[in-house]
């Protein structure tokens, strides 16, 4: 079903315009019929102005009508002409105003006169008149709006749906819904996907979700279509609402066009709701916490996480606020950080005024604030607080973040990236590498490997990762059908070789008819090949006794041997030898193999041109960072490093030198989750990885000894060596290989067999069986990665449920996820330990 729209005035009577210093003004409207109670958009262009400034609008009032001003649009062309090698350049300049117009009744209504001024510039549209009409009443159509049957309150976001009952075929349509024309409502699309429809919110147009079933309502059976929507509310009292109507051409039986064909007849029909009343109630006064600044929705949650953890009095620390809720995220603001019930002002510095936050993609809203210590007994950043409004309970609810624990010494200390520029005989021996604290801060960056990839390494993937599905349809499906195409030929060879020996035999007949000789030298040769004709195909002769011996005699007679022989009797030989060979059409199994075995190879892709991206400005970023003498700006530069290279990351999985130089990135800016994440993603694109697996291990061997971590390699894992240079992707492709040599091997070619050849099936189907084998157990797909500080591993999914593991959990804790629910995720330790953790603080592994 789909909306059609006529770019003229169908169904309005408009006055010509009346122009002045060539400028002028039209009308004109986007529907072909107006109805009363529906809205229409009514344009007027304005041509010949001049391109700054914009001119007002003229004011448009229309009796009996209500109008809504949706804005002014200018359009701008250039043209060059060039005549007799004269050119000419000019602009062409207008401003389209358009009203949303809804007439309460049918009738005729009265556009009074328009005028539009700039400067020295005006032109004037004359008074115009336009025609609603009234649509009858069906019974085939039902419609009406579902609405909370509870107060809603100011702010908050509630569920609302358009439901449309259908009885008849229907070819356009048009809804008016007065709810989503109020002044102060946000209108958004609900819940659902696929096909979606085009809704009138007051100044714009919103495109809904359709929901399809079918019902039975009062004995008769409809088609059911649902258009969800959410609807915010920033006004309190009691609305009022004016029915929900729509306006259809529905199915009325058939008719004849101008050239006589049959085709659907549609006619006009409208179907109105009931008025409904809506309560707005404005949020309560009492009980409002110092902390709630404009949230409204329910499951509110918030995180935080430090830039680093290892710091001194004065430095600055940069916090990442994660807010996450059903409610619109939008405009939602931080609540004060100044005071007790956040950052201590003695301990903390915060800046005056709060970020604007931007939604990221994971659905959170992301602050961040620069903070700094002012004391050296402090701990921690403690909990902050958020306070938001929950409409279900219709009370203030306040949620925490976790707190962060801080190191804070009265010097400044050695950061993580103060090592990647220091030489390394300025770090002092250790007999055991510094081990950080739970949130804390690597102290030193010896023995790691941070040097970045080779600029022509960066973008390049792993064998075996491009259109996998391709190559291994490829390599599984030529080999069958080969082999399915030998099978064909050779069942079929003494039937192809008899074949050709009735097109042999045909070919000679058809030759000797062709001659011209007279009857005495041509006759019997026709004799002889229409006899060995029969003899090939098997067919019975009689049909041709009577004409051939009708020729022999004409051969063997004086009167007629020296003349040609008669026409009819070279047709008549021609139509029987065509006869004798004529057989069923059957399809061809060799064609059909031909077929397949072109469509399998169809998708085994070429050598695709490498895909430029922007990394020239995250390398120059690092390469910056590896530079910096000071260690503040060494780490920002870090962090800048890994947010340009994070995306890029993410949309090349099988780069492992792009995903080592992220996972590189977020060390130097003291972010171990992301570090982790990236080796261990660097690490499943191309196992052999040096660098991410020298800094994993160096990593692990950094965090807290309680930490459970991922088991070494077994004597599995030494048995099955090719498990670990291999990722799954390759190992597939390795198998598909071997199974194609091993299936040739065995195919009976034509001529002389060879034992050598067969005898390969064998180590082939070896290979296939290891291999294919290897990479259906090999990874897990479930894998991931701690990317907060200090994230409690708790015994439900709520931030109540008591800690299923004594110690908070560090950034670039490796785990395995068993189960997620909507902000949860259920996961295990190494060691088996489970638990519950936020669902923002992990990501998995695999993408």
């Amino acid at each position: 079903m789909s909306r059609r729209w006529l770019g003229c005035a169908a169904a309005a009577a408009l006055i010509a315009p009346w122009a002045a210093a060539g400028a002028e003004l039209s009308l004109s409207v986007d529907a072909n019929a107006l109805h009363a109670d529906m809205p229409f958009v009514l344009t007027l262009t304005a041509k010949g102005f001049e391109e700054e400034p914009t001119p007002d609008a003229p004011a448009l009032a229309i009796d009996g009508c209500t109008v809504t001003f949706l804005g002014v649009t200018p359009n701008v062309s250039s043209h060059i002409q060039i005549v007799n090698g004269r050119r000419s350049e000019w602009r062409d300049v207008s401003f389209s105003y358009r009203w949303r117009v809804v007439a309460a009744a049918a009738g005729r209504y009265a556009i009074p006169a328009l005028r539009v001024d700039q400067g020295d510039l005006e032109a004037e549209h004359a008074a115009a008149t336009f025609e609603v009409g009234e649509v009858p009443a069906t019974t085939d159509m039902v419609v009406r709006m579902a609405l909370p049957e509870r107060p809603v309150w100011v702010g908050e976001t509630f569920d609302v749906a358009v439901e449309w009952l259908l009885g008849r075929d229907v070819e356009s349509y048009e809804f008016a819904v007065p709810l989503f024309q109020l002044d102060g409502a946000t209108v958004e699309p609900g819940a659902g996907g696929g096909e979606t429809v085009r809704f009138a919110a007051g100044a714009r147009d919103i495109q809904l979700p359709l929901e399809r079933s079918r019902v039975q309502e009062n004995g008769r059976a409809y088609t059911r279509f649902a258009f969800p929507a959410r609807v915010t509310l920033n006004a309190p009292g009691t609305v009022d609402l004016e029915p929900i109507r729509v306006v259809a051409r529905l199915a009325a039986g058939r008719a004849r066009d101008a050239f006589g064909f049959s085709r659907p007849r549609y006619e006009l029909f409208g179907a109105s709701g009931q008025r409904r009343r809506l309560a707005v109630r404005p949020l309560p006064v009492a009980g409002r916490p110092d902390t709630f600044v404009n949230a409204i929705g329910t499951g509110f949650g918030i995180d935080v996480q430090a830039s680093r953890t290892v710091v001194s009095v004065g430095e600055p620390i940069d916090l990442t606020i994660r807010l996450r809720g059903s409610g619109p995220l939008t405009g939602i603001s931080l609540p004060p950080l100044g005071g007790p019930d956040a950052l201590p002002a003695a301990h903390f510095g915060v800046p005056d005024d709060s970020p604007a936050g931007e939604v990221d993609d994971s659905g959170a809203k992301r602050f961040v604030v620069t903070v700094r210590v002012k004391s050296a007994e402090v701990r921690e950043v403690p909990p902050i607080a958020f306070s938001y409004f929950d409409p279900s309970a219709g009370e203030y609810r306040t949620v925490e973040s976790q707190p962060i624990a801080l190191s804070v010494g009265a010097s400044q200390l050695v950061g993580a990236a103060d090592v990647v520029a220091a030489p390394a005989a300025a770090a002092a021996p250790s007999d055991s590498p510094p081990v950080a604290a739970p949130g804390g801060a690597i102290a030193t960056l010896l023995g790691a490997q941070m040097q970045i990839s080779d600029a022509t390494d960066t973008r390049g993937e792993t064998w075996g990762t491009e259109r996998v599905g391709a190559w291994l349809g490829a390599l599984y499906g030529a080999p069958l059908l080969v082999a399915l195409a030998s099978f064909y030929l050779s069942r079929t060879q003494r039937r192809r070789s008899r074949a050709r020996d009735v097109r042999q035999a045909l070919r000679r007949v058809e030759q000797a008819l062709a001659a011209r000789a007279p009857a005495r030298e041509s006759a019997p040769t026709i004799i002889a090949a229409m006899r060995r004709l029969a003899d090939t195909v098997g067919a019975d002769s009689s049909a041709a006794t009577s004409t051939l011996q009708s020729l022999e005699t004409t051969a063997f007679d004086p009167a007629t041997a020296q003349e040609a022989i008669a026409d009819s009797v070279r047709d008549e030989l021609g139509r029987i030898a065509r006869e004798w060979t004529r057989s069923p059409t059957k399809p061809s199994a060799a064609a059909a193999v031909v077929v397949l075995l072109c469509a399998a190879l169809h998708g085994v892709p070429g050598a695709a041109a490498a895909e430029a991206e922007p990394v020239d400005q995250a390398r120059a970023l690092y390469q910056s960072a590896l530079a910096e003498t000071d260690r503040l700006r060494r780490v920002r530069l870090f962090a800048q490093a890994e947010r340009a290279l994070r995306p890029l990351a993410e949309a090349h999985p099988a780069a492992a030198e792009l995903q080592a130089d992220w996972g590189n990135a977020a060390l130097g800016a003291e972010d171990r989750g992301r570090a982790v994440l990236g080796w261990r993603r660097a690490l499943r694109a191309a196992p052999g990885n040096e660098r991410a697996g020298t800094n994993l291990t160096w990593l692990r061997d950094r965090l807290p000894a309680w930490l459970p971590r991922p088991a070494s390699t077994g004597a599995l894992d030494s048995l099955l060596f090719w498990r670990s240079r291999f990722t799954p992707a390759q190992l597939h492709l390795i198998g598909a290989a071997a199974f194609a040599i091993g299936l040739l091997a065995l195919v009976p070619w034509r001529g002389r067999r060879i034992r050598a050849v067969r005898v390969l099936a064998i180590p082939a189907a070896v290979v296939w069986v290891a291999t294919t084998s290897s990479a259906l157990l090999a990874g897990n797909e479930d894998d991931a990665v701690v990317l907060l500080d200090g994230a409690t591993l708790r015994s439900a999914d709520s931030s109540g449920a008591s800690p299923a593991f004594a110690n908070p959990l560090p950034a670039g804790t490796e785990l395995t996820m068993l189960e997620s629910r909507d902000r949860w995720s259920r996961i295990a330790l190494a060691d088996g330990t489970r638990g519950w953790l936020p669902s923002s603080a992990v990501e998995r592994i695999a993408r």
